[in-house]
Order: structure tokens, then sequence, then C-alpha cells
């Protein structure tokens, strides 16, 4: 509990390569503050916490090379903030959520690479 007390106005987290990172941990959903959250590399993480839509602050999001990951939550659609969603070589993402949309702030979004992509909202 402590280090998600002491979390809470961190701004910036960075997990990149983290290979053996399979889930994000619970207390994410406590950093209210968190503007970028990256990711990249994490090569078993397999999904997203449907909670992740908590994070209402975040404007950059790097998924890139999470090979395992093979859908995102339709909470994602409510991080209207989200200006840069990296998604590029995440080989086993099949779908991306209808929710996608209804980010209203998205500049950016990066999906090359995405072999297993069927279609897109």
């Amino acid at each position: 509990m402590w280090l998600t007390i002491a979390l809470t106005r961190l701004t910036a987290l960075n997990l990149q390569n983290c290979v053996s990172l399979s889930a994000l941990p619970e207390f994410l959903q406590a950093l209210t503050a968190l503007a970028t959250l990256d990711v990249r590399g994490c090569k078993v993480l397999t999904a997203l916490p449907e909670s992740f839509g908590v994070l209402i602050g975040l404007t950059t999001l790097n998924l890139g090379e999470c090979e395992a990951l093979t859908a995102l939550p339709e909470s994602l659609g409510v991080l209207t903030a989200l200006e840069m969603l990296y998604l590029q070589a995440c080989k086993s993402l099949t779908t991306l959520p209808e929710s996608l949309g209804a980010m209203t702030g998205l500049a950016e979004l990066f999906l090359g690479g995405c072999k297993a992509l069927v279609s897109l909202p």
C-alpha cells in the first residue's frame, strides 16, 4: 500500500523490456497523474486490465513489441486525453476495440508490424 501512496504523483512510468512481465501491476490504476506509460518490449504481456480506463490523464501509451498481446480492453476508449498509441510489432494483436473511435485526442496511431491484425474498427 505504501508504494501506491508514494506514487500517486508519478507522471511517467517506463517498464520497457521487462521481458518476464506477463501482467501490469495492480497499483497502476492508482496512478491518476500518469501521463506516459511505456511497456514496449514486454514480450509476454498478454492483456491490459479492463480497469485501464481509469488512467484518464494518459497522453502516451507505448505497447510496441508486446508480442503476446492479443487484444486491448474496451475501456481504452475513455482515454480521451491519449494522443499517441504505439502498437507496432504487436505480432499477436488480432483486433482493436470499437471504442477506439471515441478517443478524440488520438493524433498518432502506430500499427506497423501487427501481422495478425485482421480489421480496424
